[in-house]
Parts: structure tokens; C-alpha cells; sequence
């Protein structure tokens, strides 16, 4: 059997699907012996928000020595690919979802995609592909700004963190198991936290307006609707999404940039032309345009929140 996860999501858990007929799980590892410089051992070093690749886990131990390949592979595609074959063997593991895949079920609540997911997929990888030589482009002025909470006008009093990457980077259960809530809320669940999932109301679609509610729901509160003493630590906070696909979320660090973690990959200060995020509203988001405003967290929306699954 073969277990494939579309590396893509930041909030929400990456999709994933079996293949569980034997003679497509050998014809696809065959594909993939052809094209083992393609492959690498694990994700990207440096994770951006988009499509980054594809995680391929083989179960039984027989099957890897049988083609001398390792347990776990990875196929990275767009900017971060090895080769221009990188997008189609990419489509080959999609269309093992039409062909004999079955999309792992998950009762988590989570709002369902708008259109059938091997589509979905086949869209968005198109779509990195093309940007993987076009260049991705970026929103709006990236040379930033001091964030509006932090000018004179503020009143509220917040807390401003270090940057500390390696707090979520260097272990493997906190790296594959907190997302962009996790690293935004400052609070290691180890289950993939989603907005509202804790306070039992979770977002019902992948809007501005949903996750707003879901994460207020949480105890987040908007900007300059202030926190007393009694909830530090109050993070200054930012939400994105990608509409009906996903969301992201930044936090503001004392060195005076933004910090964010996408999905399952490591923590980083930089946005997807690789630039110092300095305002995360000018920042290169790829997919995630609709910018959703800025949030303070605070210590009982830390201890609330929850995720279904890792």
C-alpha cells in the first residue's frame, strides 16, 4: 500500500489517499525509481504557502528494498521541484486518486473543498507549476510597515515575543503537528489546531468572515479591542485566506518582522519571494489574497484551543 499527502494546506490537514491495488503501487514506485532525482527525502528545508509537493509513505518494508527506495519520499513541485518532470509525475500520483486511491475519511467537522479534490489538486498544481516559471507574484508594496497596533495611536497593551524558529522546528512531532494557529497562538497542541474547534463552533467555510467568527469564538479579539493584565501574554496577530481553500495566520516578533509557520513545514520570517516579512499585508501570500485583518491573542484563547487530528 502507498499512503500520498498533497503537501498544500498551512491551516487545515494536507489531503490525503491510499492506493491499495498492488500492480499501481508497483507501476507508480517503478515511475518514481526512473525519476529518483526528482525525489528528496523529506519536505523543503524553507516552507512557503502554496502547493509544495507531494509526501509518498510506503507500509511495508518488502516493497521499499524491492525498488531501493527509503520508507518515505518526497516530490517537490513548483519553485522548490528538481526537474520540469517534477509537475507531471506530480499529475500521476493525483490521477492514482481516480484510478484506485481512497481519499482517507476524517471526522473532524472540517468544511468540505468546492469542488471534487483529484480536481482541486490538478488545479493548484497547474497553477504552481506555472508560477514555478513565471515567478510568483507578490501583493501589493513589500516594503511594508510598522503594524497600525504598534504605532502612537495604540492604546492597548500587548505583549512582543522573540523570534524563536527552532521552538518549532527542531522536533519532528512539533514540526509535522502544529500548524499557523498553533505558531500564532504561541501554543503547541500537538493536534493541527483549528479555529473555533475548541470553543466547539468551529469555521463552517474557508472565509474572512468564518474564521473571524470561529477565532473569536476561541477568545481571540480583534485590534484595539484590548485585554487586561490578567490574559498575558497578548500577541499581535494576522489572518489571511485563500479563498474556499484554506488559511494562514502570522505573529508579530520584537525584532520588528512577522513570523509564520505553513502547515506541517518549519517556521520562518520570510514570505514566498523569500523577503523578510515586514508587513504582512504587502506580503508575497501566492494564494492567500483575501487579507482578513489583525487579531490580539491572549492566554485563555491559548489554553482553548484544540485540533482533531495530526
Amino acid at each position: 500500500m502507498l499512503r500520498i499527502s498533497a503537501d498544500l494546506f498551512s491551516g487545515r490537514p494536507n489531503p490525503v489517499w491510499e492506493v491499495h491495488d498492488e500492480a499501481r503501487v508497483r507501476e507508480t514506485l517503478r515511475a518514481l525509481r526512473r525519476e529518483e532525482g526528482l525525489l528528496t527525502e523529506g519536505a523543503p528545508v524553507a516552507g512557503e504557502l502554496g502547493f509544495r509537493g507531494f509526501e509518498i509513505e510506503l507500509f511495508t518494508d518488502e516493497t521499499a528494498q524491492g525498488f531501493d527506495l527509503g520508507s518515505h519520499l518526497y516530490l517537490p513541485v513548483g519553485r522548490g521541484s528538481r526537474g520540469g518532470r517534477a509537475g507531471e509525475i506530480g499529475e500521476r500520483l493525483i490521477g492514482l486518486l481516480d484510478q484506485d486511491g481512497t481519499a482517507a475519511a476524517h471526522d473532524d467537522g472540517l468544511p468540505p473543498l468546492e469542488s471534487p479534490l483529484s480536481g482541486f489538486l490538478t488545479t493548484e498544481l497547474e497553477w504552481t507549476v506555472a508560477q514555478s516559471f513565471e515567478g510568483s507574484p507578490t501583493v501589493g508594496d513589500v516594503s511594508g510597515g510598522e503594524p497600525e497596533e504598534l504605532s502612537p495611536r495604540a492604546t492597548c497593551q500587548i505583549e512582543v515575543g522573540r523570534y524563536n524558529p527552532g521552538f518549532w522546528n527542531n522536533n519532528a512531532t512539533t514540526l509535522r503537528c502544529n500548524n499557523c494557529y498553533n505558531y500564532a497562538s504561541n501554543w503547541r497542541t500537538n493536534n493541527f489546531a483549528q479555529p473555533g474547534f475548541g470553543c466547539g463552533n468551529m469555521y463552517r467555510a474557508l472565509t474572512c468572515q468564518e474564521l473571524t467568527r470561529a477565532s473569536l469564538c476561541d477568545g481571540m479579539h480583534r485590534r484595539f479591542d484590548c485585554f487586561p493584565d490578567s490574559e498575558k501574554p497578548r500577541w499581535l496577530v494576522a489572518l489571511v485566506v485563500a479563498p474556499n481553500q484554506d488559511y494562514h495566520w502570522y505573529r508579530y516578533h520584537s525584532e520588528g518582522f512577522w513570523g509564520h509557520k505553513p502547515g506541517r513545514t518549519r517556521a520562518t520570517d520570510v514570505d514566498n519571494s523569500n523577503r523578510r516579512i515586514t508587513n504582512p499585508e504587502t506580503a508575497d501570500r501566492g494564494r492567500y489574497t483575501h487579507f482578513c485583518g489583525y487579531f490580539y491573542s491572549c492566554k485563555t484563547q491559548q489554553h482553548r484551543i484544540r485540533g482533531a487530528r495530526c
